[in-house]
């Protein structure tokens, strides 16, 4: 077995070596888009000359992001399982129920996956953390005037305790105000504790996620690491000894992460020192995968390593684990290299060279509206000519002519037009957002439907590409992970509301007898073009069902029906198909007996 020392030092190299850890290229990469996309001076200003800066990084992340999330999150079902066997199709639906019901019920599903693909569109890679919670979080809840069955109700759950109860008695009168009988009420302050843990899904900022250098992708790395601050508080909370976690020392090494200091710094955000209570201080922790042979039988084991502390790391805990709790998404891979590219890589020398020439077009119409003017030195009245104003008056010693003569200022404006709709041009072509797809282009109605749609469908191309991208990557192994997840550590039975019913839920059960897949919300062409698709297919298989003469097969079932209804209910921006359309099976068991 390694010494605590012998893992130390193993620990303390993986992490200074790590890609992103302080500084380097990534960091330095990182920085730069963010600060392109937050539109922040460019460094090469002079005073007295135009700043303007042109947000071409921010307005191509901001047109693909509706289109995104409209793809992965338009309907009620991001996930989709099948079963293994025909006898495994009932679980398995309500495997797919379940899974999305964790991803947008028990947690914010929808802002983890926008802030995933903001970092990736912007940062090169978005990384969410998918990792079961059994920390004992304890809420306080007050209540007051329960009835006796109320409050015998509320202190049967295991999870509560009571922390101060008060109990009394009122009259309760007559319409004359005479007293009938005496009613019993209580006021309590509980502690809820939750006791049964539940998958969680969290963003990661980029600087946060440490991963070895030349790696791949995240299951093949030998260290990965997550490094943020908890408070005192939230260590105690997730089960650690609280004197240890006392006597551990502050630290914020914010200051080494320029990327997270770009993010805030055009808003209040200073380092300061820590001030409030003992209990809500920061400690830096670092979360570390590491595989590694700990008890050195010649073959390495995965190990989760919890560090607090800066520089001087104290090992919390360690435990040997089967999977690495994180999954990344890029826009644009590159093959053989865990970081790819980002579409604000893409954009940011068009941002650089179309700032550079706005600058000078401006600068060129102020001088054009203000000349310089050549004088007679002693001739002029210098005063007058420097006070520039409608109807001033310049006093000159000699005619005008004579003492003043205007320097000729060239105008740039149609060659910097020119120049601008081309360097729009090439951003078009390298990211597919058109000012068609925009609805930016004002002799868009001047062209024809055909030319529009092929515009429209090239840019769709790139855009569905990179949704094709994160939903192969990222939320597929989202899907794997929650799955693997809800298997293993969820064994008991769980009743959730999906679809207007109460269902027991026993993942305990879907292991060996269900698949998971990534459904989402790709097609060709646009929303339209899909509605009428869907239409020509549900006529098809109406004339299908006549041909058969019944809705049982053998082309086509009411199952078959129902899911074209349900891809058209989502494709017209309708949440959820049951208030349209009752699902064959639950309306089968619904129907009265003959």
């Amino acid at each position: 077995m390694k010494s605590k020392q012998e893992i130390l030092s193993v620990l303390n190299r993986e992490i200074s070596n790590a890609s992103g850890f302080i500084g380097g290229e990534l960091v330095a990469r990182r920085k730069k888009s963010l600060e392109y996309y937050l539109g922040m001076p460019l460094g090469n200003e002079q005073e007295g000359r135009s700043q303007v800066i042109s947000n071409d990084v921010l307005d191509t992340v901001e047109s693909l992001m509706p289109s995104l999330m409209r793809i992965f999150t338009a309907g009620d079902n991001v996930f989709n399982c099948e079963g293994t066997g025909p006898e495994d199709d009932e679980m398995a639906r309500q495997c797919s129920d379940y899974l999305n019901y964790i991803f947008y019920k028990e947690n914010k599903g929808f802002v983890a996956l926008y802030s995933a693909f903001k970092d990736a569109l912007i940062q090169k890679n978005g990384i969410l953390k998918i990792y079961w919670d059994d920390s004992n979080k304890t809420e306080r809840e007050e209540y007051t005037r329960l009835t006796d069955d109320e409050f015998a109700d509320l202190i049967s759950d295991p999870e509560v305790k009571v922390k101060n109860h008060t109990e009394f008695e009122e009259p309760i009168l007559d319409e004359d105000g005479k007293e009938l009988d005496k009613a019993n009420y209580h006021d309590c302050v509980i502690n809820r504790t939750r006791l049964y843990g539940q998958v969680r899904i969290e963003p990661v900022p980029p600087e946060e996620f440490l991963i070895e250098r030349r790696v791949k992708d995240i299951d093949s790395a030998n260290f990965v690491a997550h490094r943020t601050n908890k408070t005192r508080s939230e260590l105690v909370e997730m089960g650690y000894d609280k004197d240890l976690v006392m006597g551990l020392p502050t630290g914020d090494s914010d200051y080494t992460r320029e990327d997270k200091f770009v993010r805030h710094q055009n808003i209040d955000f200073s380092h300061g020192v820590q001030e409030g209570d003992k209990s809500s201080a920061d400690i830096l922790v670092h979360e570390c995968y590491l595989k590694m042979d700990v008890n050195e039988d010649g073959k390495s084991e995965l190990v989760k390593f919890l560090l607090a502390g800066d520089g001087n790391h104290t090992i919390l805990d360690m435990e040997e684990v089967d999977t690495i709790p994180f999954v990344s998404m890029t826009p644009v891979i590159m093959p053989h290299r865990f970081h790819g590219r980002s579409v604000s890589e893409l954009v940011e020398d068009i941002q650089l060279i179309k700032s550079t020439v706005m600058r000078q077009m401006l600068d060129n119409m102020y001088l054009t509206n203000n000349n310089r003017v050549a004088v007679q030195d002693g001739q002029v009245a210098m005063d007058d000519l420097l006070t520039n104003r409608p109807g001033g008056i310049v006093r000159t010693k000699q005619p005008p002519q004579n003492v003043m003569m205007p320097l000729p200022m060239q105008p740039l404006t149609e060659q910097a037009t020119a120049m601008l709709g081309y360097l729009d041009s090439v951003k078009e072509s390298r990211t597919g957002i058109t000012r068609q797809s925009q609805g930016l282009d004002a002799n868009t109605l001047n062209k024809t439907a055909t030319g529009q749609n092929q515009i429209l469908t090239q840019s769709q191309m790139r855009m569905e590409l990179i949704a094709r991208i994160f939903a192969e990557t990222g939320i597929k192994d989202l899907a794997l992970k929650m799955f693997e997840l809800v298997c293993k550590y969820q064994q008991k039975e769980k009743i959730v509301r999906i679809r207007g019913k109460y269902i027991p839920m026993r993942p305990y059960e879907w292991k060996d007898r269900v698949n998971v897949t990534v459904q989402v919300g790709l097609g060709t062409g646009s929303k339209e073009q899909q509605l009428i698709l869907l239409n020509a297919i549900l006529e098809r298989q109406m004339q299908a069902i006549n041909l058969q003469q019944n809705a049982f097969g053998p082309m086509v079932n009411l199952r078959n029906i129902y899911n074209t209804l349900k891809k058209l209910v989502e494709n017209a921006g309708l949440n959820g198909v049951e208030p349209f359309f009752m699902d064959p099976d639950v309306g089968a068991a619904q129907m009265p007996q003959l």
